[in-house]
């Protein structure tokens, strides 16, 4: 059985203006990321990512977060003033995290993992359509499934599970729901290939959800703020099919207006 870990990057808001400068909230474009594995491999990637922690003396409990990670410091509840968090205490020069994240990225292409992600260019939605609050999160969840879906029918073992990062209860119930609805109607998707229908996970639970942060981050940063700097260590874990990724590991919807 194949696992596929999803994370979120960018947000699904939208400008009133339909401007979105780089660097910027609502952003551009709303990514959803997904790194594969096989069960069989789970416990040697989860022992390589624990390895990776240790040899960074990083605890085990403390969760490999993209932004937490480069920001280095954590809010406080209730207050406008903020804390270290174990980033910023351990590795206060913030080069030296920024080359701690490169390391994850680094780390990632070592896995035995395939990538996926969906980048929803929200220029390109017409906001007078009734339902273009929805259209980043289900879209995103269509393309992620159907691409996840190509996968599996290439592989000797064509089950497959998701795992999400964990949401409020509403939204989890609202996902699974539009999941078991794409399994059963969609024409580019084979039901018999899915186990279940989204599971949700804390993060702070689950080490390869923390590796689809990390990617999900390294491909925002591309996406919506032109740096290159991440995703272009790990662009190779991503799924190719003919010598193609667009359009198989990865798909930039709409490229044309959304009416």
């Amino acid at each position: 059985m194949h696992i596929l870990y999803v994370d979120e990057s960018g947000d699904d808001g939208f400008s009133s203006k339909n401007t979105y400068p780089p660097s910027t909230t609502p952003s551009r474009n709303f990514i959803r990321t997904g790194p594969v594995i096989h069960d069989h491999k789970w416990l040697s990637i989860d022992r390589q990512i624990n390895q990776f922690k240790y040899s960074r003396k990083i605890p085990i409990n403390v969760e490999l977060h993209a932004t937490e990670i480069l920001n280095g410091y954590k809010k406080i509840k209730g207050k406008t003033s903020s804390l270290p968090n174990w980033f910023g205490a351990n590795y206060p020069n913030r080069n030296d995290r920024v080359n701690l994240l490169k390391d994850l990225c680094t780390l990632i292409t070592s896995l035995n993992i395939t990538l996926f992600f969906i980048v929803i260019d929200k220029t390109n939605i017409d906001t007078m359509r009734l339902d273009f609050k929805t259209i980043p999160k289900t879209k995103s969840w269509e393309f992620l499934i159907e691409r996840y879906n190509l996968f599996l029918q290439n592989q000797a073992d064509k089950k497959g599970i998701i795992i999400s990062d964990a949401i409020e209860s509403a939204l989890e119930k609202k996902h699974r729901e539009f999941a078991k609805a794409t399994f059963a109607q969609s024409i580019h998707v084979k039901e018999y290939h899915f186990i279940e229908s989204i599971l949700f996970e804390p993060s702070e639970s689950s080490n390869l959800l923390q590796i689809a942060d990390v990617a999900s981050y390294a491909i925002g940063k591309k996406h919506n703020s032109n740096d290159c700097i991440y995703y272009n260590i790990l662009k190779d874990k991503i799924f190719t099919l003919n010598d193609k990724t667009e359009g198989y590991g990865e798909k930039i919807w709409p490229d044309k207006p959304y009416l």
